[in-house]
């Protein structure tokens, strides 16, 4: 694999692929040839080899690669335009490009570093300050959205080369990705409830699902989302007003007021004040109450569960000695990721590689006209595949048991793949149909099938299905799956060469392993929330459940790692994820330990950016964000640029401080609208953007979203003028289109029970006896 990105987004993307077994060789651009990388590089850079070349030693490695990955500048992309002649020569290579924006549209030409596409597309004023202002987030979500995504497309492309000996050129964008890590949230349409209405109360808006301060000034997150979770909290907490005072009645999804919601705040506040968070911890475990601790990052090397499930490993460093970090946030048990080498230090020159003059791939690239690798039944779901271009995972089937968001996700890009996803769920439906948004969001593509698996005569439907499939997904909790027949040793006697994914909350062993857990705790629990309150204020809830949306494109990625390993050998295998391993991989730079480490900071004192020439800014009629950088000749520049002219700094000090600077840019920012500031700025080559006012502007509106058909008009009955994230990954070779939107329950069991054998008699008699479901519009 060739790197040739100089962005995080394609840091992570190589980073996640070496881990799995890659060849990873990065090409170091110009800028950073020859200095140190910075500290977090020395977890995003291991197990990969490091190359200063020119460009024709990189044209001669593209020739021999797999696959290729570049985040060309915008406006300029001499690499992309080289795929053509790559092909020509390599025609099983898959080329992957990140861009900031898109290839074109009117934002193809705008910089796009994390920081100002977040800005752009509203991702820094979907959750906001204390004082109505955007935050600066400290985790890169548009960045993180973006590594998923072309991870899955560069595997989904890889397998297609397994069928055809194929390869071809795969496309996202870091816009792309801001819309991928908050895919579920950005469902909007009429009749849908939102979480906009709930407020921006920093520790949480819904009383039963937020952070509590405890007697020991610790914080705990409460995790009560549903009405289960909520009637045990009432039990283990002895709160029965919750169940007997009729303003709390439609509790824990609906609370009819602000002053009713307050009140719940308060009575739960005063409880959890009474005692020490540890005690609390100990009552809800008891009751089965999800709940988690405000820790962190770097002080969880050490807990239960971390241990348990071998999170953790460490090795020996060159430059800081012993180094633990978290381990690759996947678990395959037949093709483990590993930590096999640390980051380099130096790159070797382009003529020490001339000798080698090519990768060595690890399975060899199959020529257009060869027979296919498909067989059997996926060969002639391929074949029979209606459409002119499925997309690259046409003939695959997946059978969907998941519930809620972590589970579906990953099934539903798979289906925007052009895999056949059967969403299985009870007659009577799933339980995140009590939440629609999360329901739309995560089932897009799937067809619906509805069984009861507690049926006598449920046990031979399942069986064909699973049969049918060569990937099964669950998240039960665990002993579930064991229960109802679901197991991995199970499933495999009826599909030996299946692909197996169970995703639980804190991984399958380990004293925690049966706790259930939602997203926000596993950000309180891993420091996510910690990091993004700021320097010495209370954790935050972070309002994008990225440890869900991540663990649920992670799912997704080891799938299609999964099938890559079965497109070689022929042989299945069980895959895990769970939330605690996406917590640690999502902080993987703050998940670090060795002599004279030390947490950084990842936010300044008013959660606005990381220095003053990077934060935003308001101007006199919105907000702005500067994006040069913390170095002393951007600061410079920047005040050069805006007209602040040098300061003395305080009494006594040598200069000024970065707050000071900052505050005497935001005083003369503040005088002049945004477009006036875009248009100096530009002028002058400092990058800025304007801050998005919300999702609005940020998504709905957004002319590079229009321009990229980035987002889809999925119906569902009952809801009108439903907009939700599309296809975000696009294809050469194999372009996607989504099936559809979200299934009703059942609106697919008749066709699906055909498919698998069974006559209209029969498919009658099992309706009439509960075990299988229609829908009736």
């Amino acid at each position: 694999m060739l790197d040739l990105t100089d962005i995080h987004a394609g840091t992570l993307t190589t980073m996640f692929l070496g881990d799995y077994g890659a060849d990873v060789v990065h090409v170091e651009g110009r800028a950073r040839s020859g200095s140190p990388r910075p500290a977090p590089h020395l977890v995003w850079d291991r197990n990969k080899r490091l190359l200063a070349a020119g460009e024709g030693a990189v044209a001669r490695l593209a020739a021999t690669a797999d696959v290729v990955v570049e985040s060309p500048r915008p406006g300029s992309a001499p690499r992309a335009a080289r795929f053509d002649t790559v092909l020509i020569q390599n025609p099983g290579v898959v080329w992957c490009s990140i861009t900031p924006y898109g290839p074109d549209g009117p934002l193809a030409r705008n910089d796009g570093c994390e920081a100002l596409v977040a800005a752009r597309s509203g991702i820094m004023t979907e959750q906001r300050g204390p004082n109505g202002e955007p935050v600066f987030n400290a985790l890169p979500l548009a960045s993180i959205g973006t590594a998923l995504l072309a991870i899955n497309g560069i595997l989904a492309a890889l397998h297609h080369r397994s069928v055809t000996g194929r390869g071809q050129r795969v496309e996202t964008s870091v816009y792309q990705g801001s819309l991928a890590a908050r895919s579920p949230m950005l469902v909007r349409g009429e009749g849908v409830q939102t979480w906009d209405s709930a407020g921006q109360d920093p520790q949480g808006a819904l009383p039963n699902y937020r952070l509590y301060r405890c007697g020991d000034g610790r914080w705990l997150h409460l995790g009560a989302l549903i009405p289960v979770f909520w009637n045990k909290l009432v039990i283990a907490l002895d709160l029965y007003e919750f169940a007997t005072d009729p303003r709390f009645e439609t509790a824990p999804l609906y609370w009819p007021t602000e002053e009713v919601r307050a009140e719940a705040k308060r009575i739960l506040a005063a409880k959890f004040a009474t005692a020490p968070c540890d005690h609390w911890l100990r009552v809800l475990r008891d009751g089965d109450v999800p709940a988690s601790p405000a820790t962190p990052t770097h002080e969880l090397f050490d807990h239960p569960q971390v241990i348990a499930n071998a999170l953790a490993t460490a090795l020996d460093d060159p430059r800081v000695g012993r180094l633990e970090q978290g381990m690759p946030p996947v678990s395959l048990w037949s093709t483990p990721g590993s930590v096999r080498r640390p980051a380099p230090v130096g790159g070797a020159s382009s003529a020490s590689w001339e000798s080698r003059g090519r990768f060595h791939p690890a399975s060899p690239v199959r020529q257009p006209g060869e027979p296919p690798l498909a067989t059997g039944p996926r060969l002639l779901r391929l074949l029979r595949t209606p459409g002119p271009s499925p997309g690259p995972l046409a003939g695959v089937r997946v059978l969907d048991l998941s519930s809620y968001l972590a589970g579906p996700l990953g099934p539903a890009y798979l289906a925007d793949l052009g895999a056949d996803v059967i969403k299985v769920e009870p007659p009577a439906g799933e339980g995140c149909r009590m939440i629609m948004m999360l329901f739309l969001g995560g089932n897009a593509g799937k067809r619906g099938f509805a069984l009861d698996l507690k049926r006598p005569g449920s046990r031979e439907v399942l069986r064909r299905l699973i049969r049918s499939s060569d990937v099964v997904v669950h998240n039960n909790r665990v002993g579930v799956a064991e229960r109802l027949g679901l197991d991995y040793e199970s499933v495999r006697k009826v599909r030996p060469d299946v692909v197996y994914l169970q995703s639980t909350a804190y991984g399958s062993k380990g004293p925690d392993a049966s706790l259930p857990g939602f997203d926000p705790l596993f950000q309180t629990l891993t420091g996510i929330g910690i990091a993004q309150a700021g320097p010495d204020r209370p954790p935050v809830f972070p309002k994008t459940p990225i440890c869900d949306i991540a663990t649920a494109m992670l799912g997704a990625a080891a799938t299609l790692l999964g099938l890559a390993h079965r497109d070689r050998t022929g042989e299945g295998q069980l895959i895990e994820t769970s939330l605690l391993a996406t917590g640690l991989w999502l902080r993987s730079d703050a998940f670090v330990r060795h002599e004279g480490s030390t947490p950084r900071p990842v936010t300044n004192e008013d959660n606005s950016g990381t220095s003053a020439a990077h934060r935003w800014y308001r101007a006199s009629d919105g907000y702005l964000f500067v994006g040069c950088g913390a170095e002393p000749t951007s600061v410079a520049r920047l005040c050069e640029v805006v007209g602040v002219a040098p300061g003395r700094g305080r009494a006594g000090a040598a200069r000024e401080t970065d707050s000071e600077v900052a505050a005497r840019l935001a005083e003369a920012i503040n005088k002049r609208p945004v477009a006036e500031w875009l248009a100096t700025l530009a002028e002058a080559g400092v990058p800025a953007e304007r801050v998005a006012e919300g999702n609005d502007e940020g998504v709905y509106h957004n002319p590079q979203a229009l321009h990229l058909s980035a987002l889809a008009h999925d119906p569902y009955p009952g809801y009108r003028s439903i907009v939700q994230p599309g296809i975000l990954i696009g294809f050469s070779d194999t372009p996607t289109r989504r099936r559809a939107g979200s299934p009703v329950i059942g609106q697919h069991t008749r066709e699906v029970m055909a498919e698998l054998g069974y006559s209209a008699l029969e498919i009658d008699r099992l309706a009439a006896d509960g075990v299988i479901a229609f829908h009736h519009a």
